[in-house]
């Protein structure tokens, strides 16, 4: 045992055998027996709670060497109580904490100390450590010269580690909270998944990828003939990794990983597989190219974790983990908090793919009939834009749509399905093309709208729609107007005069209560007609009627091209704050040739006027 063993000085307190030669003395004194008898009692008593005591006990002399301890402190230590006799406290416990500074200033000031300590001892048998409470106080003879410190120390591991798992529990429990909001909290997949890799990085990790399988690359079940798509759609570093990084790939960018390599058998598996000072020939398995490989050595990474994001067993895609540098391994308990945390975060992500792709589905449907080539009819010019709502599924309702008609007429169409996603796009679709349809075969506006709400009811339809129809007609310079619980349209007329036009409005098509009526307007020639979906004027936190206000005061100049009219609209009213689809068609009317133009044969009561459709 290190350290020199000396005797003690002073010597405060009486071996055994000095205790037992005073008995004896006593009991042969003469004259002082009773006295000395009682002091001698309570000498020995005080000497039985000191050496019996279950807390370890312990008597320091000014240079902190050892002048007593009982069998308590022997045993916690793992020292013969004898081998630490006149030795110091840091040669007896060289991997126990040092306490020595504390101990000197209670020696100094005579100010009593708690301390816990923590470390190893000779008796501890694992690489754990334990931890000690310890009241420490001077000691001082009657004269007042001090003698030394003593200790009472009682072994706390067992409570602090309990505490330790309490707090860690509690933790856990936050982690696997803010992963199910953090991820759970939006229908944006790029929010989703940056909020895991942001929640990795750098709590967990040095670098992470969340990757998004992509349906059209990857079969449903992977197997060992064909390989993985997999779409990067967020990435986390640490600031020193940023740069070597990069290569490893860019958000938006699909990864695909071989047929039969570790990544397919992880998706495959559904279970997560841990990489320890992975070797050339490993980092080379999990590579998606040797180039990759090459940048993860050049990164120093020495642990990482591949985990499926899986909820009931559909895949969804899968996260990379690595630590770096001097970063600590990936421990056993590391490894299975990234899976509950993956697992929690799986369930929210799940929800994005769904939704994006639902968006995404339905956008393009949006796309592909709005992008339809329109035709309209001579002295009408026309501009139509759709904006998407910002996020999720708020897409499909919302459509506009033209039509040259006979006898240089022109149908401008604007619709809102109820309901979002893909099936209101579809049965945004069958509605435009039945209105389309029967404006071929009718004459005006408000039988065109009956004949399309007996339709809706026949082929069972599920979703109502408002809808807008305005029949320009450029030869009489005027508009048939028929509104189907639609926002009213906005007339500029070329003097710059601004009207919201007030025209009857009947219940939307699909409800089967529709009455629909037919109201003409004067149009000059160079007048500008506004119709749009009430995505651009209706707002959460706003009445509708405001919205209404703003577009009918809209700095409109009728003489202006319409793209730069469309994007005067857009400026002011800014749609990207509603929580909707937003549909605007603009049109404005020229000058016609009238000899180029038969009269017509619409009845002309049904066209000056409002009036009920024939049935």
């Amino acid at each position: 045992m290190p350290g020199d063993q000396v005797q003690p000085t002073p010597r405060v307190l009486l071996t055994q055998a000095e205790l037992a030669e005073l008995a004896d003395a006593v009991h042969r004194a003469e004259g002082v027996r009773e006295p000395a008898e009682r002091l001698l009692d309570e000498l020995t008593l005080t000497r039985r709670l000191l050496d019996g005591c279950p807390a370890g006990i312990a008597v320091l002399d000014t240079e902190l060497r050892y002048l007593y301890l009982n069998d308590a402190l022997a045993l916690l230590n793992g020292v013969p109580a004898a081998e630490h006799i006149g030795r110091r406290l840091r040669d007896v416990l060289p991997g126990l904490e040092s306490s020595e500074q504390l101990l000197r200033q209670v020696l100094r000031t005579g100010v009593p100390q708690v301390i816990t300590v923590g470390g190893q001892t000779p008796a501890d048998t694992t690489q754990d450590n334990r931890w000690w409470l310890g009241a420490y106080h001077r000691l001082s003879a009657p004269s007042g010269e001090i003698l030394g410190v003593a200790g009472v120390l009682l072994e706390v591991t067992d409570a602090l580690r309990g505490r330790e798992d309490l707090v860690r529990a509690g933790n856990r429990m936050a982690l696997l909270d803010e992963a199910n909001r953090s991820t759970g909290a939006t229908l944006d997949l790029r929010q989703a998944c940056q909020a895991l890799a942001d929640l990795l990085v750098p709590r967990f990790a040095d670098y992470a990828a969340v990757d998004v399988v992509d349906p059209e690359g990857t079969p449903r079940v992977p197997s060992d003939r064909y390989p993985l798509r997999l779409r990067r759609i967020a990435l986390a570093t640490t600031p020193d990794l940023t740069e070597v990084s990069s290569p490893l790939g860019l958000l938006g960018e699909f990864v695909v990983h071989r047929a039969g390599s570790p990544m397919a058998h992880v998706l495959a598996d559904r279970r997560p597989l841990v990489l320890s000072h992975p070797d050339d020939e490993a980092m080379r398995q999990f590579s998606p190219s040797a180039e990759r490989k090459e940048h993860y050595l050049r990164m120093g990474a020495h642990s990482g974790i591949f985990l499926p994001l899986t909820v009931h067993e559909e895949l969804v895609g899968a996260v990379m983990v690595f630590r770096t540098g001097e970063s600590p391994r990936l421990t056993d308990a590391d490894v299975e908090l990234l899976v509950d945390l993956t697992a929690r975060a799986a369930t929210g992500i799940a929800h994005a793919v769904r939704f994006t792709r639902e968006h995404e589905t339905a956008l393009e449907m949006q796309r592909a009939f709005l992008n339809a080539p329109t035709v309209t009819g001579p002295g009408v010019e026309t501009l139509g834009r759709y904006l998407p709502a910002g996020s999720g599924a708020e897409v499909g309702g919302d459509w506009f749509d033209t039509l040259a008609l006979p006898h240089g007429r022109t149908l401008l169409v604007v619709g809102d399905v109820m309901g979002h996603g893909v099936r209101a796009a579809a049965a945004m679709s069958e509605y435009r093309s039945v209105l389309r349809t029967l404006a071929i075969q009718s004459s005006t506006p408000d039988f065109i709208l009956l004949q399309a709400e007996r339709t809706a009811l026949t082929l069972e339809l599920d979703r109502v729609a408002t809808c807008l129809l305005a029949l320009l007609d450029p030869r009489r310079e005027c508009a048939t107007f028929s509104n189907a619980g639609h926002v009213p349209p906005l007339l500029v007329t070329p003097d710059g005069t601004r009207t919201l036009l007030s025209l009857p409005v009947a219940p939307p098509l699909g409800v089967g209560l529709g009455s629909f009526s037919a109201t003409t307007v004067p149009v000059p020639p160079g007048s500008v007609l506004l119709l749009c979906t009430d995505g651009l004027v209706e707002r959460r936190d706003r009445d509708i009627e405001t919205g209404l206000d703003a577009l009918a005061t809209l700095p409109i100049n009728p003489a202006a091209p319409l793209p730069t009219l469309l994007d005067t609209v857009i400026t002011h009213l800014d749609p990207s704050t509603s929580e909707d689809d937003v549909a605007v068609l603009l049109a404005r009317t020229g000058p016609t040739n009238p000899d180029s133009l038969p009269l017509g044969w619409l009845p002309q009561d049904w066209v000056r006027g409002a009036g009920s459709a024939p049935g």
